[in-house]
């Protein structure tokens, strides 16, 4: 059976408005510990708008030395152009990032044609292998012709699909699979997870696996071990969590459930 990683994107650990590298190595080793395969650093759940660039790097720092080889680091370098982008990845190379997630720019609404030419000129310029990182919610929606087309990119390796739209989820699957056998697809909605690796996903980038990671892992092994029912039973037992940490302005009720565990 392929091999199947789950993602956890933590939210930002500060201390006095600054990274708190001993609560951040404290959390990730945690969920190492406790089978996470990697974290997806800066992103929408890692509140990547309130961090400086300098922050942003000193998140990956602390992270690669606090998991070692343990874990796969993937950053998110978001930013309004391929050239802000291409200086934020070579900052989170030297970090010690395995691989940069880039979206279309936020903010200004682009047409398919502009998101074409910035991902492209993003994985063109990257010194990291790059993940397509699809959240409608915050930025230009990529179409599934676009994602199709990207996936294409040689230094293009894997999509991270936060759109919750699953019929389209699995034609991506479908399609980019058949042209592209390594290419990674990770859903981004944990409610969709089980469902997601039924269809052929690779995992999922999801920020339950930073509060509930036994939880999650369980779902992987049981559904690798043939065992639906059980799969998804913790699937269902998860549904009522998840509401409760979506009910508040996002990402604030995930990060409320990590200081709960007593991460922040």
């Amino acid at each position: 059976m392929k091999e199947i990683r789950i993602f956890v994107p933590p939210p930002a650990l500060l201390k006095n408005g600054e990274p708190d590298e001993p609560g951040m190595i404290r959390y990730f080793n945690w969920m190492a510990d406790h089978g996470i395969n990697g974290l997806f650093l800066n992103g929408s759940t890692g509140e990547f708008t309130i961090l400086t660039d300098d922050q942003k790097v000193e998140t990956v720092r602390i992270a690669r030395k606090a998991i070692g080889n343990r874990m796969f680091l993937i950053a998110g370098a978001i930013s309004g152009s391929p050239e802000l982008t291409a200086k934020l990845t070579e900052r989170y190379k030297e970090a010690g990032a395995d691989a940069v997630a880039v979206c279309p720019p936020p903010f200004f609404r682009h047409g398919q044609g502009g998101i074409l030419r910035f991902m492209r000129e993003a994985a063109d310029r990257s010194v990291l292998p790059v993940y397509l990182y699809d959240i409608p919610a915050f930025t230009s929606p990529m179409t599934f012709d676009t994602i199709v087309e990207l996936s294409s990119h040689p230094n293009i390796h894997g999509l991270k699909d936060s759109s919750r739209d699953f019929a389209r989820f699995q034609g991506l699957i479908s399609t980019i699979k058949a042209l592209r056998s390594d290419f990674k697809i990770y859903t981004g909605s944990e409610e969709l997870l089980l469902a997601s690796l039924m269809f052929g996903a690779d995992g999922a980038t999801v920020a339950t696996g930073g509060i509930e990671p036994e939880k999650i892992m369980s779902i992987v092994s049981a559904w690798k071990a043939g065992d639906f029912e059980r799969a998804k039973a913790i699937q269902f037992e998860l549904l009522p969590l998840i509401r409760k940490w979506f009910v508040k302005d996002f990402p604030e009720g995930f990060r409320d459930a990590v200081a709960a565990k007593g991460f922040l």
